[in-house]
């Protein structure tokens, strides 16, 4: 239709260094603690997203990877909300909407698919309607892009932390209607380069949908308290670490809360179990290169899927990348390993495998190797387009 509006939109996930787990109010996403995420590149791992808007749609409507979908509740609070502060005119507000949207990455599997998903999303639509300006998120003032961070929310919690390049954190807050759960940036991309490495084990649906299994966890995890009760140290360690550069603390403080989230997955009943025995292959090969190095060389976290990320300082990328070579069957490798550097040599009779004689390595279908990455940001119609067409 001639009268039809069309806007774009992509953004990257995040991965959770202090995860999010269990929420105090499941209808407006409000969580029990606070989190910290880093974003990563989104040339990598991508969702792109086409909102159009004409008088000739009949209803809202969603496609995900070239397949309809379901338009949950969760999507239609965020389009209640942006409808409500659409800058373009009530009729432009009361047309239905389509939305398509393309991850370059699998989807459900653990690689917080929702938080690249549903902030393109909102940020798509809020372009559509002349809330946010070209540019994406780069292109609001601080109040806009405080209340996007609200609507992002409504579709999926994590989705907030994605709006922010570099370090983002997702404030709790304490008001029952959610204003004061706000994200907001930690620090820029630029502050600290770091590296991501993805390893891939399961690029499949996660055996237990997020949203379900947290709140199976709250109604009846004796454990969940203890975890919250340390958040508040453990948070405050990592923006101290993130301030000052320090890798080894963040390195720590991420595995610890990677692990006592798992843990507390163990403790729900009937118990939730993401990590396979490849996931806790890779944990393990993290501690062994780290004790056999004599110093912190990689950090790990695993969110509500099999997937473990390490983290990473960039002269350490080849060591990492050998290493991991050796101690398991590994897919393609994507991503810039960097320059090798002095660091990089193997430690002296490490085997990497844990065992001696072992017959059978666990297998890494890829390794994606991510810097930090930007914010949500809008992207030209060609760029879009191209995303949409290519296979």
């Amino acid at each position: 239709s001639d009268e039809s509006f069309i806007a774009y939109a992509a953004a990257a996930p995040n991965l959770a260094l202090i995860k999010y787990w269990g929420k105090r109010d499941s209808r407006l996403v409000l969580p029990l603690n606070n989190s910290i995420s880093v974003t990563l590149d989104d040339q990598l791992m991508r969702t792109v997203t086409i909102a159009t808007a004409s008088p000739e749609f009949a209803e809202d409507s969603v496609e995900l990877n070239g397949k309809p979908a379901e338009v949950t509740d969760r999507m239609r609070a965020v389009l209640q909300s942006l409808r409500q502060r659409c800058q373009r005119g009530q009729d432009l507000a009361s047309w239905k909407v389509r939305v398509a949207t393309r991850n370059s990455f699998p989807t459900a599997a653990g690689l917080a698919s929702s938080s690249s998903g549903l902030c393109a999303f909102a940020v798509a639509v809020a372009r559509l309607y002349g809330i946010v300006g070209d540019g994406g998120s780069d292109s609001c003032d601080a109040d806009t892009l405080r209340w996007l961070s609200t609507v992002a929310r409504l579709g999926s919690g994590s989705a907030c932390r994605s709006l922010f390049a570099g370090f983002a954190e997702w404030s709790a807050g304490q008001r029952p209607d959610g204003v004061d759960s706000t994200a907001s940036q930690l620090a820029s991309a630029g502050h600290w380069d770091l590296r991501v490495l993805v390893c891939v084990v399961g690029a499949g649906a996660k055996s237990a949908p997020s949203t379900q299994a947290m709140a199976r966890t709250v109604a009846t995890s004796s454990l969940l308290p203890a975890r919250l009760s340390c958040l508040p140290d453990r948070l405050a360690a990592v923006r101290e670490a993130v301030a000052g550069r320090d890798f080894a603390s963040l390195a720590e403080m991420s595995m610890r809360d990677s692990n006592c989230l798992h843990a507390v997955c163990a403790d729900t009943y009937p118990p939730v179990h993401y990590l396979t025995d490849a996931s806790r292959a890779i944990i393990d090969f993290v501690h062994r290169l780290n004790e056999a190095s004599g110093r912190v060389v990689l950090g790990y976290t695993a969110d509500a899927g099999p997937n473990v990320c390490l983290l990473a300082q960039p002269a350490d990328v080849h060591l990492a990348a050998g290493c991991l070579q050796r101690a398991f069957d590994i897919g393609p490798v994507v991503g810039d390993l960097g320059e090798a550097a002095d660091n990089s040599k193997v430690p002296s009779g490490w085997a990497g495998d844990g065992s001696e004689g072992a017959t059978a390595r666990h297998r890494i279908e890829s390794l994606l190797i991510c810097r930090l990455g930007r914010g949500a940001l809008d992207i030209p119609q060609a760029e879009a387009a191209a995303w949409f067409d290519s296979d």
